[in-house]
């Protein structure tokens, strides 16, 4: 009695009739067509629904629910049993011709500059073409932030001119006429084992990334200039590498060159100048205002043993995992050195206002195990930095990098549980002609298109409304032998009525109780602003099993993704759980794909996928947002082959 009370006192507090007319908003119905109550139709479907129901009522009894269930999942998520796809080998297509290729090590700079220095000042110097004799004495790499020179400049008042363009580039004369400034102060340098009177070869930049006789004041000259620079920026992790000593500067009083604050080593060129430096020569200003420095030699694991404790101290993961590389390989495998090196280059070219991320793979080029060929570095962007990654993939699972984040203690370490790498993509609808990452061996969960869906059967998914059922169709059979002893006594008319009005009245009661409740099979987007922050409450009210949720959150150290520009929250809610998790994405998912483990929960990638599986295979799914969920997610998801994924833009 005591379950039987309860199932009563749940249909009088739930039970809603008007939904058998027209359903509340953000709810799908189970009408015969525009089951939404949006749709124009949606109230004649319901009639038609609860006419033919009530005239078939007889018949429909006795059809087992199974056979509407099985009819509902056929009709759903049928992108889930697509064939896996087959893209062309990689490494087939370099993006600069041919078959792809490994370039070869050891890059040398094209040239350096021949500096004369007396009485510890710069007299003269001169660019010459790299040498046999410049490798066997050696060069002198000078690493610093531009701004530092212009501080420089301004103080021994030359006249540093406005910026000719918008991203704040200088004219090449500019930018030679401000690093003189360095490369005086260079040369002026205290040294403790120094010559006053002696001639070094300096490798400096802007008088060393070209043809010192070209102008860029001349269109022709110009393009020479671009291309030469571009091919030098491409091999700038050699070319530090095999220096004899590395010198690092920044304008800063007193500052030391490795802690998180030092402008010097917030810039994107610092990694490759810095990390496989075997002298590093710091230059230091103890006065502001002046041309001099003290110049202190160390060597460069000492150096980047600093950097790396400040970087932990900062709670920088990313790159003390590089630094932690580059002292003790052994202790971070190339997997994590290499993710911690691409998170943090894209971090810094976009701390820089570097959007584009022009010269990300020119950066990178040195610093993975492969080196690419520079005439396959002429793209750019994300082109580059997946040619370089497709080159490692040997050594590197590029399904870490589609799940970057910011670590912090607890979920710093990230594991992957699919195989991905960038292939090239020119497919019909593909959303990026150049670059689509392959995921290999990975499972997915859908998305219903309308989130959330009343249940018709709810009379007999729920367990509370046991007792109830029971009673249903015990009356139901009650009435029926009823109806039998009143057929036997040969009056057929009246016992064929009592049959049928038991049955319209079982079908009534079954009618009334799924409109209390909703189809709670899996996961769901709901969108704001219809579900907004009391979007537990609005839930419960069209399933009072779904009034409290449990939030998967901070709690669970879900990992933090920069925000995209143009965004949305959403929230993801497992109704058969009632678990809920936050996501931003740029526009509605249809499903999720498991990546990797942070912490202790699952990050997924958010898709927007073609649901039609007669459409190409080929037909590249949008990236369009990262969520992290609980592990049970690997009891609810589907194999689903080979998937291309490309960001939306």
């Amino acid at each position: 009695m005591e379950a039987l009370s309860k199932s009563f006192l749940v249909m009088g507090a739930n039970m809603r009739a008007r939904r058998l007319f027209r359903e509340d908003d953000g709810v799908e119905g189970c009408g015969m067509f525009h089951k939404r109550p949006e749709m124009p139709l949606h109230i004649l479907g319901n009639i038609l629904r609860l006419t033919l129901i009530l005239i078939f009522a007889p018949i429909y009894v006795f059809i087992p629910r199974s056979v509407f269930k099985a009819a509902d999942n056929y009709i759903r998520f049928n992108w889930l049993f697509q064939y896996a796809t087959t893209p062309d080998a990689v490494l087939s297509n370099a993006p600069g011709g041919g078959k792809g290729q490994y370039a070869v090590t050891e890059f040398q700079p094209t040239w350096v500059l021949e500096v004369t220095i007396r009485n510890q000042k710069l007299q003269a110097f001169h660019q010459i073409p790299f040498s046999d004799e410049v490798a066997e004495v050696g060069y002198t790499a000078l690493s610093y932030p531009m701004n530092s020179a212009i501080v420089l400049a301004e103080e021994n008042k030359f006249p540093v001119p406005t910026p000719s363009k918008s991203d704040r580039e200088y004219t090449l004369k500019d930018r030679r006429s401000i690093s003189e400034y360095f490369l005086r102060l260079y040369c002026s340098a205290t040294r403790r084992d120094g010559n006053p009177d002696r001639m070094e070869y300096i490798w400096l930049d802007e008088f060393c990334l070209s043809d010192s006789r070209l102008s860029d004041d001349r269109a022709d000259d110009k393009t020479v200039i671009e291309k030469q620079r571009d091919a030098e920026l491409g091999k700038m992790a050699d070319m530090f590498r095999y220096a004899a000593q590395v010198a690092v500067f920044c304008h800063e009083p007193n500052c030391d060159h490795t802690t998180l604050a030092c402008k010097w080593g917030q810039r994107l060129f610092t990694l490759p100048e810095i990390l496989h430096a075997e002298t590093v020569l710091r230059l230091t200003r103890h006065q502001p205002k002046t041309l001099t420095a003290q110049l202190f030699r160390t060597t460069g694991r000492s150096f980047r043993e600093k950097m790396q404790k400040h970087a932990a101290e900062g709670n920088r993961w990313h790159l003390n995992a590089i630094y932690q590389h580059t002292v003790n390989a052994g202790t971070v495998p190339w997997q994590v050195a290499i993710h911690a090196l691409v998170v943090e280059a894209i971090r810094r070219d976009e701390a820089g206002g570097y959007l584009d991320h022009k010269y990300l793979g020119k950066v990178l080029n040195g610093l993975l195990p492969r080196h690419a060929r520079l005439v396959d570095l002429g793209k750019g962007g994300w082109n580059d930095l997946a040619w370089l990654l497709e080159l490692n993939q040997g050594f590197y699972n590029a399904a870490s990098l589609a799940a970057p984040i910011h670590p912090a203690a607890g979920n710093e370490r990230l594991e992957p549980v699919v195989t991905a790498f960038p292939v090239s993509s020119n497919s019909p609808g593909s959303y990026d002609s150049n670059s689509a990452l392959t995921i290999i061996a990975g499972e997915t969960l859908g998305f219903r298109p309308v989130p959330l869906k009343r249940d018709a059967d709810g009379l007999y998914n729920n367990e509370e409304m046991k007792s109830a059922k029971l009673l249903a169709r015990c009356m139901a059979w009650a009435f029926a032998l009823v109806g039998t002893a009143i057929l036997v006594t040969g009056n057929i008319g009246s016992g064929f009525w009592v049959y049928y009005l038991t049955a319209i009245l079982y079908c009534v009661f079954e009618l009334l109780v799924g409109t209390m409740y909703l189809q709670r099979d899996g996961w769901v987007v709901l969108e704001h602003p219809l579900w907004d922050e009391m979007f537990e409450a609005k839930l419960g009210e069209q399933d009072h099993n779904l009034r409290k949720l449990t939030h998967w959150g901070e709690r669970q150290l879900v990992p933090k993704w920069e925000l995209p520009g143009r965004r949305a929250n959403v929230k993801l809610v497992d109704l058969h759980n009632r678990v809920y998790v936050d996501a931003v994405v740029v526009s509605r998912p249809n499903a999720m794909v498991p990546l990797a483990i942070h912490g202790s929960g699952v990050t997924c990638m958010l898709l927007d996928r073609a649901e039609d599986s007669n459409r190409d295979s080929t037909i590249v799914a949008r990236k369009v947002g990262m969520c992290n969920v609980p592990p049970y997610i690997f009891s609810q998801t589907v194999k689903s082959g080979t998937t291309y994924v490309a960001n939306p833009e």
